[in-house]
């Protein structure tokens, strides 16, 4: 149906000439498969919320220049569709740069290794060539679902917290620009900021809001704003946290219910339109987590359970109660809908697992490494040169002295260290250890075998390339000899494993499982406890990273849709880049451990 209309008139939002007071959710389709997304959003509906937020991944949709994929769990165009269908508004976030905790918030890595000097988030222009090109394609797929075009998209979201970042206005406003160039007045735009810094996110134009999380005044919040903007239109808290983000070796971040429940009381009382970021999270599966940096870089866990009304695996919490009750109060929930129950569980137990290959051996090189040309000098190729998006990286080279200390300034990320294949510890970012003593003869191969364990994806970091920045050095003498370089992009899995061939290394262990018979797959938790750090995949699907003596972390989130019925077997496949479990086992339990104590400082490399 054409010709929709949102405005603002005065402090309120008018849909076709009615004022709308939004109650808006964050759901990010990127971190849940698409057979869940309706589940998702009906418990959304079923709370009293009127909209659905989302930020678009421009990685997730351009993996590698021009291959585009909006097919699948990526198909945003059934996903904005499903929202309407449930009863939804949508926000649509489209960056381009939107953090999220996402691999360099959401920037497709290769801009990074096409262009060397490129200076993302400014007017660059490559950046902006390479932003408009992705435009274009983004809005061929959803102008159609513009609320004036008879979609659900009320409003579309220019950059994000870009005041947090910098306050280029010529930047502000070409990205303005490329997104209205499609927008046009069939959606509104808006911009949002933490209360301190709206003057330096602001855009002429386009629609201010803020975020904030619990407190008692949230009138208050929009001081700046107002000084800015005397008449600034509907207030809105477009990120309202109740919950927050967590990195590894950190506690679980958590926020008291009672807290939030008062500060959405008070908001909606005040007229202040509202934006759980997030009400539910999913997970950063495969190797999307990002990371920040606080003096120390701090890589994010898998799991995006942000403690958000709505858990990992989409069962309503007892603060998604509490909210709906309010919501109730002040007459936003449809009580003809009846309120969610936690789904069912699986509780698989313990799969046996088998050594099939070391990815450093003869076979494990070639089934799974992807050599690339030799390099000579003390400058490495990074993975964003090479064109590998994450995974790992190993570089090799001659040794012509005897024991010594290995210098490596710039480790991007974690370097496992080997000489004639046997290990002699890590190098770490994390843990700013850059120096290491190990022992070597004449003609030995030092082998470095780099993790990338998630780009940087808020602050002035952001360029965070991989590999080895800096010079390797040995007995203070750069190594500048030839070097060997294979990558393990690890995008995918497939290798006989009915042909074992295990040394010293990470080591994919691999065993399989039958569901009981007759039952319908559940989803269910795969416990790490016992294992010592890597990744694990599921009939080929892969879950994430795993750490759990560094924590908080300990299970990872399986889906039931990834999951065959009996009698067909399931494949566990599990990367161990350290130590194995003395169980050989790892086992599937029907509840998230998330909250166990770690000790980052007390992991260590044998």
């Amino acid at each position: 149906m054409k010709g929709h209309n949102i405005s603002i008139v005065g402090d309120k939002f008018m849909i076709d000439g009615k004022p709308l007071h939004i109650i808006s959710g964050s759901l990010h389709y990127f971190r849940v498969p698409a057979v869940y997304w309706r589940d998702r959003l009906h418990k959304f509906k079923a709370a009293g919320l009127n909209t659905v937020a989302t930020y678009v991944e421009w990685s997730y949709h351009e993996p590698e220049e021009r291959q585009y994929n909006f097919e699948g769990d990526r198909d945003l165009v059934r996903f904005v569709q499903t929202a309407a269908e449930v009863g939804l508004h949508v926000l649509l976030r489209v960056g381009p740069y939107i953090c999220a905790e996402r691999d360099l918030g959401g920037l497709p890595y290769w801009l990074l290794g096409k262009y060397p000097n490129i200076k993302l988030r400014t007017t660059d222009k490559d950046f902006i060539a390479e932003s408009d090109i992705w435009l274009k394609k983004l809005f061929e797929q959803v102008s159609h679902l513009l609320f004036g075009n008879g979609g659900p998209i009320i409003l579309v979201q220019v950059e994000n917290e870009y005041g947090s970042y910098d306050s280029d206005l010529a930047y502000k406003e070409k990205m303005r620009d490329l997104i209205s160039a499609h927008v046009g007045d069939k959606a509104l735009l808006y911009t949002t900021d933490g209360p301190s810094l709206v003057g330096a996110g602001m855009i002429p134009g386009v629609h201010a809001t803020i975020d904030f999380g619990v407190t008692s005044q949230p009138t208050e919040q929009f001081d700046s704003l107002f000084h800015l903007r005397p008449a600034p239109g509907p207030l809105m808290n477009s990120e309202f946290y109740p919950g927050w983000l967590t990195h590894w070796g950190e506690r679980m971040a958590r926020v008291g219910t009672n807290d939030i429940v008062l500060t959405l009381r008070n908001m909606i009382v005040n007229k202040i339109h509202v934006n759980f970021y997030v009400f539910f999270g999913g997970s950063n599966f495969e190797f999307t987590s990002g990371a920040n940096f606080d003096g120390t870089y701090q890589p994010d866990i898998t799991s995006y359970d942000y403690d958000a009304p709505l858990s990992e695996a989409g069962d309503p919490t007892p603060k998604y109660f509490a909210i709906r009750e309010t919501l109730k109060q002040l007459n936003f929930v449809d009580e003809k809908i009846e309120p969610p129950q936690p789904s069912p569980k699986g509780r698989y137990g313990a799969v046996p697992v088998a050594a099939k290959l070391s990815i450093m051996s003869p076979k494990g090189r070639c089934d799974l490494g992807k050599r690339y040309e030799d390099v000579s000098g003390g400058t490495l190729p990074t993975f964003e040169e090479l064109r590998q998006r994450s995974g790992l990286v190993l570089y090799e080279t001659t040794l012509n002295e005897t024991e010594g200390i290995l210098v490596l300034n710039k480790p991007r990320d974690l370097v496992f260290v080997f000489v004639d294949g046997k290990p002699q510890g890590v190098l770490s970012r994390m843990h700013k250890k850059y120096h290491l003593r190990i022992s070597s003869t004449a003609g030995s191969k030092l082998s470095l075998l780099v993790e990338n364990q998630g780009r940087i994806n808020y602050g002035t970091l952001l360029h965070d390339r991989k590999g080895i920045l800096s010079e390797v050095i040995y007995n203070n003498k750069v190594i500048g000899g030839k070097w060997s370089i294979t990558g393990y992009p690890l995008e995918t899995v497939q290798f006989n494993s009915s042909v074992s061939e295990v040394t010293q290394g990470p080591t994919f262990y691999e065993g399989t499982f039958v569901l009981p018979e007759g039952q319908k797959p559940l989803d269910t938790f795969l416990d790490t406890t016992g294992w010592d750090k890597g990744y694990v995949w599921v009939n080929g699907h892969n879950l994430g990273r795993y750490w759990p003596g560094v924590g908080p972390q300990v299970t990872l989130y399986v889906p039931g849709v990834w999951l065959l019925e009996a009698p067909q077997p399931n494949v566990l496949q599990i990367l161990e880049l350290n130590k194995p479990s003395d169980s050989s086992t790892m086992e599937f339990i029907d509840n998230p451990i998330l909250n166990r104590t770690g000790n980052l400082h007390a992991w260590k490399f044998p």
